[in-house]
Formats: C-alpha cells, structure tokens, sequence
C-alpha cells in the first residue's frame, strides 16, 4: 500500500480526560503500508512529505477507530426469529432461534463494525455448547 496522507478539517488525536480531547484543526495523518506514521497540521506534512498523494477535502473530521468490547452476535434476534420481548421470555425464544454459521455470523458482524467505524472488535459467541475447542471449530478455524 503506497503511503498518503489524509487531511481533515479537525483531526480528533486521543482523549485528554473523559470528557475532553485533543484534535488538530486543518489537521492530517500520514500512513505508511497501512501504519499510521505521523499525525499533524495538514500544510506541515504536505510540505514534510511532497511526493506523497493527499487525500480528502479537508472538510471532514476525522476520528480514531472506535473499539467495541463487548459484542455477541452478527444477526439481531429477530433476524434469527426470536421477536423483541420481555426478557423472561426472550431468552426461551434465543434457544429455538435458527442457528447460522459461525463463522459466516462473524464475518457479517465484522461488516457491520467497519461499517460504523468499529476498528477493533472482542466478538463473544455464547450460544455454543463445549469448550474451545468446540467454538473454534464451530467459527469454522
């Protein structure tokens, strides 16, 4: 992957408390082969790194990958026949819901995620009886 440099109006960088950040107006990020290698002011680095193609307006913002913790299962319930209930008796509905393949579950999700700008993704399969052998070979690994 060739290098470039993406530029945006306001480059939010990390958090400085929990409800503070720091960010770059006209700010830029350069990557290297998918790496992030520097972050900021757009004109600084379009003059640092001249051969280097520059992408984006510079009118969006541009924020970190977002990660998601906690995360269970690619189709919604319903998508899998269990209808929104109380949850006393949803649970009984999730044991006779269709079953998907796992792996196929996981690689939608993992569309999903990208798709709203989940970077990372801890994806928990609760619903497959045995070990991990059984999971692993159940997500099709």
């Amino acid at each position: 992957m060739p290098a470039s440099i993406i530029r945006a109006r306001t480059v939010i960088t990390k958090p400085s408390d929990r409800c503070h950040w720091h960010q770059i107006e006209n700010g830029a990020v350069l990557q290297r082969d998918g790496v992030i290698a520097e972050i900021g002011p757009a004109a600084e680095l379009i003059a640092k790194h001249p051969g280097v193609a520059v992408l984006g307006t510079g009118r969006q913002v541009m924020l970190p990958g977002f990660v998601n913790a906690h995360h269970h299962i690619g189709l919604t319930p319903v998508q899998l026949g269990s209808p929104d209930m109380p949850l006393e008796l949803w649970f009984v509905t999730r044991l006779v819901a269709r079953r998907v393949d796992l792996y196929l579950d996981t690689l939608y999700s993992a569309f999903e995620m990208i798709a709203l700008g989940i970077t990372t993704v801890q994806h928990l399969h609760g619903w497959l009886p045995g070990g991990l052998e059984a999971v692993e070979t159940g997500a099709g690994r």
